[in-house]
């Protein structure tokens, strides 16, 4: 059961259908100014919340995630992770002696 006030927000003195926008300007003299604006939030449709949901995470396979570690038992990441190996070396990067992944052959991005 629910216990604490019903009306409380996440963020006080803020309602729930509006998110912070910031704005940056610059005057006449070259500096910059940051704004914060309230803007109301659009309705959205449950297939547009779906559709963005999927854009934002494109690896998402809507299952619940088991707790706990099963040692030994390879999954989804662990594929995943084997192909990046098998298609990227860790180097030098540059002159500075900085490390990076490089993407061996292949197209260019």
């Amino acid at each position: 059961m629910k216990t604490g006030l019903r009306t409380a927000r996440q963020y006080q003195g803020r309602p729930m259908n509006l998110y912070t926008k910031y704005i940056t300007t610059k005057n006449s003299y070259g500096e910059q100014k940051t704004i914060a604006k309230l803007v109301h939030v659009d309705d959205l449709t449950l297939s547009e919340r779906q559709a963005n949901h999927k854009r934002r995470h494109p690896n998402d396979k809507n299952q619940r995630k088991t707790k706990g570690i099963f040692l030994g038992k390879r999954g989804y990441k662990d594929d995943m992770l084997d192909e990046f190996y098998e298609t990227h070396v860790h180097t030098f990067i540059d002159a500075d002696l900085n490390m990076g992944w490089i993407k061996i052959g292949g197209e260019e991005e």
